[in-house]
């Protein structure tokens, strides 16, 4: 049970809404697990009240803070140094408060990075595939080249709706005959579209239906960015016999890098994906 005391250091995530976020409960038993005196609370803010937000907790002299939708690009206005990985991708999800200086941080590529990582799979070298070519491709890209993705033997590929309006990337069209080919050498196949998020089990299911499964070789890995609930795709794949990684991974591995940022020190990995599995668990079960 977390105490709160005089001395306790404020941590936040900041969304709209943010109802949502499981970060408060991985972040509190990671600070309880370390012994730090911090506790991370949630913050409503509308996009018209993020500087307000920002600039409170800086002057709060808050331990820090953890950014997600619909923030993500638009907070790196209010921060005074963009870290390398923010600068590349483009968007921030993780604030360090330094003596009244924002520094702005991504912490979901090297998150992604991680997840992979504890799964047992190493994308150096490797043929690697992203549906999609939003934000959290980006990102996804930005750690699978860090970690030598595009190293002799390794691709990277984009497949987008629009490729056209993909700047950051040279995006290749959405068609069966694009995916097919894609999918036949993949090593990894990354779903990084919002199609995991929808309500609507059959939009889903229609979605994951014109996706050449059967093209994969057994070998292939298969992951998503859905954390909160089992997608139809993974499922899919796990019925192939494929290695699969959701989203719960990447989730503690990003706020692990949070943690580490904000009081330079390693997180506690096992507590942290304890209290989101915890989080994730209905009542009652």
């Amino acid at each position: 049970m977390t105490v709160i005391r005089g001395t306790t250091r404020l941590a936040a995530v900041i969304g709209y809404p943010v109802t949502h976020s499981r970060s408060p409960e991985i972040l509190n038993a990671a600070f309880q697990a370390a012994g730090i005196d911090a506790v991370m609370v949630p913050i409503g803010a509308a996009p018209e009240d993020l500087a307000a937000a920002v600039a409170g907790l800086a002057a709060a002299r808050a331990l820090g803070a953890s950014v997600t939708v619909p923030h993500k690009v638009e907070v790196a206005a209010f921060c005074h140094e963009l870290a390398p990985a923010a600068q590349a991708i483009g968007a921030v999800n993780c604030l360090r408060f330094d003596d009244g200086r924002v520094i702005g941080h991504n912490t979901d590529a090297g998150g992604f990075v991680d997840s992979l990582a504890a799964a047992g799979f190493d994308p150096r070298g490797k043929r690697c595939v992203l549906l999609g070519a939003g934000g959290a491709a980006r990102a996804v890209a930005h750690g699978l080249r860090a970690a030598g993705v595009e190293s002799p033997g390794g691709t990277l590929a984009v497949i987008a709706r629009r490729p056209a309006t993909v700047a950051w990337a040279r995006a290749a069209p959405w068609t069966p005959e694009v995916l097919r080919d894609a999918f036949v050498t993949a090593d990894l196949v990354v779903d990084c579209t919002p199609a995991g998020l929808a309500h609507d089990a059959d939009a889903e299911a229609a979605f994951v239906d014109a996706l050449p499964l059967g093209a994969l070789r057994p070998a292939a890995w298969v992951a998503t960015l859905v954390y909160h609930r089992r997608t139809i795709w993974l499922e899919r794949a796990r019925a192939r016999g494929h290695s699969t990684v959701d989203g719960r991974a990447m989730l503690v591995h990003q706020g692990a890098r949070a943690f580490t940022i904000w009081t330079r020190r390693a997180a506690p990995i096992e507590a942290m994906t304890e209290a989101l599995s915890e989080a994730l668990t209905p009542r009652g079960t």
